[in-house]
């Protein structure tokens, strides 16, 4: 026979059973009632008409991790197109061999971002998008090796990589990037 004059609810009972075993049941209810977060759930107020609980969010060393990685990725592209266009201009040489470096560092930077992003992604449930224009933006710089002799598709694929880095980048540093999707 079910007792009409109690909470029945799972939460209620997990209480109970929390409670110390010799208060009355009745007690041990009304001790847990004004527990903070008590009578909530996730993402609604409580029943009291409290303020509603906190948004969880994206852990903070995950996403400031992301954000450095991404500047630093942001510079690499910055430094390496500078490069090369000093290194048309000059006709090839040295400043083609600064440019071909630049972007092997910006290569290695960019396996960091993806690496990083899914970590975001998936244990940090944040957004999925930024670790899927990561690896786009990976895959576009390796095609860079590919298309070196033709400027014709070099250049736009440096223009998708700054377009991408930069949707990026500005995402991260949003305050929307913190909140867990």
């Amino acid at each position: 026979m079910r007792d009409s004059g109690r909470d029945n609810s799972p939460n209620a009972v997990l209480r109970d059973a929390a409670a110390p075993a010799d208060a009355p049941a009745a007690s041990r209810a009304d001790a847990h009632a004004d527990a903070p977060g008590a009578g909530t759930h996730a993402g609604t107020a409580p029943r009291d008409g409290g303020a509603p609980a906190p948004a969880r969010k994206v852990p903070p060393g995950l996403l400031y991790g992301l954000r450095v990685v991404v500047v630093a990725h942001a510079a690499a592209l910055v430094v390496a197109a500078s490069l090369a266009g000093q290194a048309v201009q000059a006709g090839g040489g040295a400043m083609a061999e600064s440019h071909v470096m630049a972007g092997m560092l910006s290569h290695l930077v960019a396996i960091v971002q993806v690496v990083i992003a899914l970590l975001v992604w998936r244990p940090g449930r944040g957004a999925g998008w930024p670790a899927l224009a990561s690896v786009v933006l990976l895959a576009a710089e390796m095609a860079q090796h590919l298309t070196w002799e033709s400027l014709g598709a070099h250049l736009p694929n440096g223009v998708v990589m700054f377009g991408l880095t930069t949707a990026v980048l500005v995402w991260a540093w949003s305050p929307g990037s913190a909140r867990r999707r």
